[in-house]
């Protein structure tokens, strides 16, 4: 590992080092992983690169380099406060580290210019709260420009107690155990039927379930820019968000719906703390040139009363929704299901794309509607906890809310169970991706393919390639790409393939 590194061949060096921690773990081996990746540049994890440094000073506390080495790791994910604390305990170990005071100095000037000029030091005062509550306000507006302040808790429903408030829910969704069912045996029991479902024991040994948390995540990543909502080119900073699910009482809070945690540097490392439940797979999406495959996994961190507002997810995919933390209350209506039932009576002031507004507001009124449906359209309503898995197959109408602070992750996916939906939905909106994804399913099941273009898939009950996919009366169609849309569900199912592709570039 060295000679490579001394070569310039860090990845093929970070790999060995990682290697030989596997055979015989070392402090000098977890800082020398550290080192790798802080030279990686954009290739390179700076919190992997933090992590194996604490593992080096936990292994040899009284290792000058090795707090050297946290301390650059601190000051690369902007954590100035710890990067300070770190060359001060290395000095205090080599008083004559002149590295470590040239760092010292760096993180004290970075510390200042973070606080505006107020803290020449750590321990003086510094106007935190004043700092974040300008970050959110400026989220707000643009999150809802239409909104003043007293908008956003004009309805009180930070008041209600939500438990409490849903308490008698049917919980009519089946339950399956991960462990004991097949990927062949869900299929043909739940994807083929298109029927929802609730998979319980298929997270019991994700890294996720002890490690997730908004404190952790603070901790991990807390100044790097978490996408909060793409449409509006809105990112907060994660320690930023944090603080506001801890302190907001807003009616309709902001909710952090992130597609690009799995390819940034800060947060790419959460890919190895899961892993798709076997069910699931093979996904066809996978397979598909970058350049033009969707949007297809989010990483979900919502207070209470956040959530997503009622549609239907895009281009005829499937989605699993894993919680990890927290707790969620689900509604789904079958595709069949007429959009005119589901709409807000006109004298029910919900129009706005708000999952609080929907439930609160809405639902219940809905809800002993619904009794007196036909069985064909009646709902499915679930409270999902931590460790379980939700199965929305394609083209259900679906609304989530967040009971309590949670933290989730989702995947839209395409198998051969629902691949007639996607192609269908494709062909009809955007060529460009219909293009590629017949050419990766002829690929990997030629015979479903070439069924598939002898005798191209009808259009199916519910799911009219015009018909908006939400449920709200004024149905907001930015030209923006209709994949990223699981959120607040403002989307429209038409575009070109213009927009196709310049939507694809934008949230790249």
């Amino acid at each position: 590992g060295n000679a490579r590194a001394e070569e310039g061949a860090l990845g093929e060096a970070l790999a060995l080092f990682e290697q030989a921690i596997g055979l015989c773990p070392s402090a000098a081996l977890f800082e020398s992983v550290a080192q790798c990746q802080l030279m990686l540049d954009g290739a390179g994890s700076p919190q992997a690169a933090r992590e194996a440094a604490r593992r080096a000073v936990e292994m040899s506390p009284e290792w000058a380099d090795g707090h050297f080495t946290l301390g650059r790791t601190h000051l690369e994910v902007r954590r100035f406060e710890d990067a300070v604390a770190s060359f001060l305990k290395v000095l205090a170990l080599q008083p004559d580290h002149e590295d470590a005071a040239h760092e010292l100095e760096v993180a004290r000037e970075q510390l200042r210019r973070k606080s505006g000029g107020a803290q020449k030091a750590p321990g003086a005062p510094v106007d935190w709260q004043r700092r974040h509550g300008r970050k959110i306000q400026r989220a707000k507006r643009r999150r809802r420009p239409l909104w003043d302040a007293a908008a956003w808790t004009s309805r009180g429903f930070a008041s209600v107690e939500l438990a409490a408030h849903f308490g008698n829910i049917d919980e009519n969704i089946e339950g399956v155990d991960a462990a004991a069912t097949s990927a062949e045996d869900f299929g043909s029991r739940f994807q083929a039927s298109s029927t929802p479902a609730v998979l319980r024991g298929a997270m019991r040994d994700w890294a996720a379930m002890g490690r997730w948390s908004a404190e952790a995540f603070a901790d991990e990543f807390g100044e790097k820019k978490i996408v909060c909502d793409h449409r509006m080119g809105l990112e907060l900073r994660m320690a930023d968000f944090k603080e506001y699910m801890e302190c907001q009482t807003d009616d309709t809070p902001l909710y952090l719906f992130d597609h690009n945690f799995g390819d940034c540097g800060s947060t790419r490392h959460l890919l190895d703390h899961y892993q798709v439940p076997e069910v699931f797979l093979p996904d066809l999406l996978q397979g598909l040139a970058p350049e033009v495959r969707p949007p297809l996994r989010w990483l979900l961190v919502g207070p209470r009363r956040s959530g997503s507002a009622l549609h239907k997810d895009p281009l005829g995919t499937s989605a699993w929704n894993a919680l990890v933390t927290g707790s969620k209350l689900w509604v789904l209506f079958p595709p069949c299901t007429p959009v005119d039932w589901l709409r807000p009576a006109a004298d029910r002031d919900v129009a706005e794309d708000s999952a609080s507004c929907w439930f609160l507001l809405w639902w219940r009124q809905l809800r002993e509607r619904t009794r007196q449906w036909p069985a064909q359209h009646r709902p499915i309503e679930l409270v999902q906890r931590a460790g379980e898995v939700i199965f929305v197959p394609a083209r259900w109408w679906h609304a989530v809310l967040n009971l309590e602070d949670s933290i989730a992750v989702t995947h839209n996916f395409c198998s051969r169970w629902n691949v007639r939906d996607v192609w269908r939905c494709a062909h009809a909106t955007h060529p460009v991706l219909a293009r590629h994804l017949r050419r990766c399913l002829a690929e990997a099941l030629p015979e479903m393919h070439r069924a598939l273009a002898e005798r191209p898939p009808e259009a199916a009950e519910g799911d009219d390639p015009e018909e908006p996919r939400t449920a709200e009366p004024h149905v907001c169609s930015g030209g923006r790409w209709p994949g990223t849309g699981c959120g607040d569900g403002d989307d429209e199912a038409s575009s070109s393939d213009a927009e196709f592709l310049e939507c694809r570039a934008s949230v790249k």
